[in-house]
């Protein structure tokens, strides 16, 4: 494979050795130079698309070796057959599959795969399954802790019965604490075995995440398909895998506890034993784990590629009065409550359905942005300026429940996987971890003030004056949007499911969508829709609902369709 992408696919077949300086995608042989020129001008191959060598061999070895031609006929692939859930070149459709009615063109099926459902369900599937190996590696390290703490007690509780009897139990009191330790060691390497195997399959879902991610930016669209159907098993069988630790009843929650003779209270002379070490497994472990299968049809590959973002309609469904004239931003609950941040005034507005005032909460400092976390049912709030930092406000309570310094300014504010993602203003993007409330640079460089930051899958897209930048996770950039006269003054961003992005524009009075790839861009809402300095956007992906809220105006709610 190496020598394939190193040298001229076109000269080796002349038998000449030149190197190649890019790869030919639809071709898939590498090219050098002068190739390049005659492969660029020939009419056959003048729109293929082609990128450097370097870059195509960061791919994965396992993604390099997928065949994209037919190995049994040496053959390009030309259709996918549903039925029988393969490609299939023009021999093959004759030989095999001529009885075959569900065959589509295999250019329909991978055309946009990258950003399908089918290419983010597999994220989040990986994403997913991550987590619950870490929750669940958590919850048996939990079990081991609490193992310890059981067995100190009860070794002080031994302690204390074994003062009350004479000294000839000596021998029977170091019997039962050898058999507390060789039970708690027991049950300890039970858990240990079970977390080691739990460790070996995090490591594997990173490698595959690692591998997707490279996928994502090197592989042809081929690739990418067929890459999918490997990687799904690999899904499948780390699913299986959760499953019987739960069926195999390897998370039950393993105690420790003793029972005193009773004899020892009454007759010292005739107990021949202290007690007994006794294992409890009577309730489930504490990790709380995930399942996309329980929430939704497990969606399969090819999938419907993402809308065109001209076919997206809006529909406007309620009209809110102002209560104040100095929104920043704004978010729905589940229940189709809205909250509304206002930045001056240092107050944070939740409002009923109808748009009414439900309550109002005041955190103590000028509150920037909001950010609604629902799994803990906790709301996240920016100050804006150095002093106050990060609130999270107990939604239930409504009370603080805890507050973070971070020494940056605070705007824009987005969480996934235990992270708060934030606009530091001067600082540039920045991460806190919460479980230790370490702060970490994401993106070095100033980004505007009271701007948004929203999180669609794996990718953040932050705003920073009249542009627009996606970067993954781990601060790569993906895309950038800054074609000049479209955007002025930008201040609120949010994605729906199809990952295509909306972004409020302040001075221009208008609401642009942004295609997920970030090369297309459309004009939604002007002033004549109403739009007064809109600051604040926000999607609801359960009910596809766009909330807009205006600096000192109306806020609107929108049904978004396709």
């Amino acid at each position: 494979m190496s020598s394939k992408l190193t040298v001229c696919g076109v000269c080796e077949y002349r038998k000449i050795n030149k190197p190649s300086v890019v790869w030919c995608l639809e071709c898939d042989e590498g090219l050098c130079e002068e190739c390049k020129e005659h492969h660029a001008a020939s009419k056959g191959s003048r729109n293929h698309s082609i990128i450097p060598v370097s870059q195509y061999q960061k791919l994965p070895s396992n993604i390099l070796e997928i065949n994209q031609i037919c190995p049994k006929h040496d053959e390009k692939y030309v259709i996918f057959c549903r039925k029988h859930d393969c490609p299939c070149c023009r021999r093959c459709v004759v030989e095999t599959h001529n009885d075959c009615k569900e065959i589509d063109a295999i250019d329909d099926v991978i055309r946009n795969v990258k950003s399908s459902n089918a290419f983010l369900d597999i994220e989040q599937m990986l994403a997913e399954l991550s987590g619950n190996l870490q929750r669940i590696r958590k919850d048996r390290q939990e079990n081991i802790k609490s193992l310890i703490e059981n067995r100190a007690k009860i070794e002080n509780e031994i302690q204390q019965t074994r003062s009350l009897i004479n000294n000839h139990l000596d021998k029977l009191q170091e019997s039962l604490i050898k058999e507390l330790y060789d039970v708690e060691e027991k049950e300890s390497t039970k858990i240990k075995n079970i977390i080691s195997s739990i460790q070996e399959n995090e490591r594997k879902i990173l490698e595959t995440q690692t591998t997707l991610g490279k996928i994502k930016q090197h592989a042809s669209d081929l690739q990418t398909f067929l890459a999918l159907k490997h990687i799904q098993r690999d899904v499948t069988n780390n699913e299986q895998f959760i499953e019987s630790l739960i069926k195999e009843e390897k998370m039950n929650y393993v105690s420790m506890s003793w029972k005193k003779e009773k004899s020892v209270e009454i007759l010292f002379t005739t107990v021949k034993k202290m007690g007994t070490i006794i294992i409890l497994d009577t309730r489930s472990g504490d990790a709380t784990l995930t399942n996309r299968k329980n929430k939704q049809a497990q969606i399969m590959v090819p999938i419907t590629p993402v809308p065109n973002i001209n076919d997206l309609k809006l529909t406007l469904r309620q009209t809110v009065k102002a209560l104040t004239n100095d929104v920043t931003s704004c978010c729905l609950l589940p229940d189709g409550r809205m909250i509304l941040s206002c930045y001056t005034n240092k107050k944070i507005y939740v409002l009923k359905i109808d748009g009414t005032l439900d309550f109002t909460l005041q955190p103590g400092f000028t509150t920037s942005h909001i950010h609604f976390i629902e799994e803990s049912q906790k709301l996240v709030v920016t100050s804006g300026n150095y002093s106050s930092g990060i609130k999270i406000i107990d939604m239930k309570s409504r009370k603080t429940e805890k507050s973070i310094s971070v020494g940056s300014e605070t705007y824009g504010i987005a969480h996934k996987d235990g992270k708060l993602f934030y606009n530091g203003g001067c600082c540039g993007l920045r991460v806190v971890h919460l479980d230790n409330n370490a702060v970490t640079q994401l993106v070095k460089g100033p980004l505007s003030l009271y701007s948004s930051i929203a999180i669609w899958s794996n990718n953040l897209n932050f705003i920073n004056n009249d542009s627009v930048t996606c970067n993954d996770l781990q601060g790569g950039i993906q895309w950038k949007f800054e074609k000049k006269g479209i955007l002025q003054t930008a201040r609120g961003i949010t994605v729906d499911n199809y990952g295509r992005v909306y972004v409020s524009d302040k001075e221009s009075n208008s609401i642009v969508v942004i295609s997920p790839d970030g090369k297309e861009t459309r004009l939604l809402l002007a002033t004549i829709n109403g739009l007064r300095k809109p600051t604040a956007v926000f999607f609801d992906q359960r009910s596809n609902k766009l909330l807009i809220a205006n600096q000192g105006n109306d806020a609107f709610l929108y049904d978004v369709s396709k």
